[in-house]
């Protein structure tokens, strides 16, 4: 029988990156690939990456320059806004977007030439990679002489491992042998439908001037594009072209990847808006479905629509994804949230980096360092997945409005640089003391989340009874990139866990102070900085309902530290309270009305209340 160190169960970007990181990371260890398929040539989903899995690409596997020769750059994500009718042609829907690429790369991956290429490279570099070899049973051995079963040209064949890693994706092969329960989650009921489009002229093909000059003539057809709708969107995402035949053929026409994501709660349910289409399940349903829009029905004019898949559900999770018996998930095996911020390759790249970490502790013989890195990174990654998960929940309903998702995205964006990529980028992920310490704000993170999913609900369903969940999406844009530029020369191997906590505390700040100015029509609230500094998080999760009483309440307490300060200032005025009130009104007792003294006063406690808080609510504008 043949012995191995490592027997990776699929040849997917989960298993193939992973091969790829411990031939780098330790050449001297055995590891054999096992892949069901006899060719790497099915179209997958989940072809667009953002930055976390892009640095671990580019900086952990050495793949910048493949990247860059044989994929396509990524110009971020771009969000687009539609009608109720669904009706606006492409330059009059509002948009998030950049007007020049990210400052830290990422890219749009082709996945079957991705994936042929991994077992190309894996195999130079050491890796024994079968193709063709389904695995039909696995047995783990506590001492760590794991068995694997597997079928490949007919014979039934067998190996012993030291370690088995599940990389097969959504067949949970280790987790079904080992009778491991995989939990269909409830709290986020998604569903998703796609396929690859040949012929799809592009966003860059639209040749309005003011629309391509608002994005500074930026590529949208290299970005992530996203259709926004009340409980729905629809991705565009563009796939590197490929040569058939002879050297000297002619391209044949680049793939394009639509596909549709919707809430089940909420597209085709009881509840579903007026006017709202059932959610895609076949590809009939699916070809309509994207004809019923404007936008994208006019950018499909004349494509070819090459492949169709769907799942009738989308998020799951696992109790446990590593363990001290020397198994490990990685990828769709272990855990899936939901497409929309592209998290799938980040989580992947997270769970390697535990994956390679636990195995050379344990090859290493340091058994007390192994058996802390299985709980630190199987806790923090079960963390991950909830936290994750939260970012959607309830937010679906939200997604069809420019004016309230502009402030999600904003929150979302800064999270994401400062708590997720940061950190990642300076190695802290795979430190277990850091983990550590992340993990006791667990039930932190996890209600500013949910409470700050609650708030956008709340007002979303309220701006919908108003009717003016849609007042803003035609012909407006939003820079997505300026609420991250605090970031942009802070990024890397040194981490400043001050200015970390500082940048949460203005995201929070600045956007729920946008959803109260917004939620009680009191124009002007959200760039004023002392009311934006009285709002950390904490303070924002106190605040649980948005009202006119609690509101009154925050003023006071802003008020009565004026009415300190301008004492300090103005000792000789008499100042005896300064009152603020609806709508900015601001009035000063102790001095007699007429006087200089009340002038100067009241002109001081303006000043005070006016000065901007430089808010990023304003800022990305």
């Amino acid at each position: 029988m043949r012995t191995f160190d490592i027997v990776i169960i699929g040849s997917g970007i989960a298993g193939g990156f992973l091969a790829r990181q411990l031939r780098l990371t330790c050449p001297d260890l055995g590891v054999l690939v096992l892949e069901a398929a006899e060719a790497m040539e099915d179209y997958k989903v989940g072809e667009s990456t953002v930055e976390v899995a892009a640095n671990y690409m580019v900086r952990r596997l050495n793949l910048g320059t493949y990247l860059y020769q044989h994929q396509l750059p990524k110009n971020g994500l771009r969000f687009f806004f539609d009608s109720p009718d669904r009706d606006l042609p492409l330059p009059r829907m509002s948009e998030i977007g950049s007007d020049h690429m990210p400052f830290h790369p990422s890219f749009q991956l082709e996945r079957a030439r991705l994936e042929r290429d991994l077992v190309t490279m894996n195999r130079a570099a050491g890796a024994e990679v079968e193709l063709g070899a389904k695995v039909v049973d696995v047995a783990i051995d506590g001492r760590g002489r794991h068995t694997v079963v597997y079928e490949q040209g007919g014979e039934r064949r067998e190996v012993a491992c030291r370690w088995v890693c599940d990389a097969s994706g959504r067949r949970h092969v280790l987790f079904r042998k080992l009778g491991v329960k995989v939990h269909k989650e409830a709290r986020l009921n998604t569903a998703a439908a796609w396929g690859r489009y040949r012929g799809v002229a592009g966003l860059d093909a639209v040749t309005d001037a003011a629309w391509r000059s608002r994005a500074r003539y930026t590529s949208r057809h290299l970005s992530t594009n996203h259709f926004m709708y009340d409980g729905y969107w629809i991705w565009f995402i563009p796939l590197a072209g490929d040569l058939e035949g002879t050297a000297n053929a002619d391209p044949r026409p680049a793939l394009m990847s639509v596909g549709v994501v919707f809430d089940k709660d909420r597209i085709g349910a009881g509840n579903a808006p007026a006017g709202a289409l059932p959610g895609p399940r076949t590809r009939a349903e699916f070809e309509r479905f994207l004809g019923a829009h404007r936008a994208a029905r006019e950018l499909l004019e004349g494509a070819e629509l090459e492949d169709f898949q769907s799942y009738a559900h989308l998020p799951y999770h696992a109790d446990q994804y590593f363990s001290t018996d020397r198994y490990a998930v990685t990828g769709e095996a272990g855990a899936f949230t939901d497409p929309f911020y592209s998290p799938g390759s980040d989580f992947i790249a997270t769970a390697n980096e535990f994956i390679t970490q636990m195995i050379l502790s344990d090859v290493r013989g340091d058994r007390a360092g192994f058996e802390e890195k299985v709980a630190a990174y199987d806790a923090y990654y079960r963390f991950k997945y909830d936290s994750t998960l939260r970012l959607y929940e309830r937010m679906y309903p939200v997604f069809g409005s420019f004016e309230l998702y502009r402030l999600k995205y904003l929150l979302d964006f800064n999270n994401y640089y400062n708590l997720v990529v940061w950190p990642f980028m300076a190695d802290r992920v795979t430190d277990v003391g850091w983990i550590r310490e992340e993990l006791r704000f667990t039930d932190l993170v996890l209600r500013a989340l949910s409470t700050m999913g609650e708030h956008f609900a709340s007002l979303a369903s309220d701006l919908r009874a108003r009717g003016e969940y849609f007042a803003q999406n035609e012909g407006r844009f939003a820079n997505g990139l300026n609420g991250v530029a605090q970031l942009e020369t802070r990024l890397g191997p040194a981490i400043d866990e001050r200015f970390r906590r500082e940048q949460v505390d203005r995201a929070y700040g600045s956007v729920f102070a946008a959803l109260v100015e917004r939620r009680l029509g009191e124009r002007g609230l959200s760039d004023r900085a002392r009311l934006v500094s009285e709002l950390p998080l904490p303070q924002v999760l106190v605040f649980r309902d948005i009202t006119p009483e609690r509101l009154a309440r925050l003023l006071q307490r802003i008020a009565e530290r004026m009415t300190k300060e301008l004492r300090d200032e103005l000792p000789d005025a008499g100042i005896e309270r300064i009152e603020l009130g609806a709508s900015g009104v601001i009035s000063v007792t102790g001095p007699a009305e007429g006087t200089k003294a009340h002038a100067d006063a009241l002109s001081r406690a303006r000043a005070l209340w006016d000065a901007s808080a430089g808010s990023l609510a304003h800022i990305a504008l």
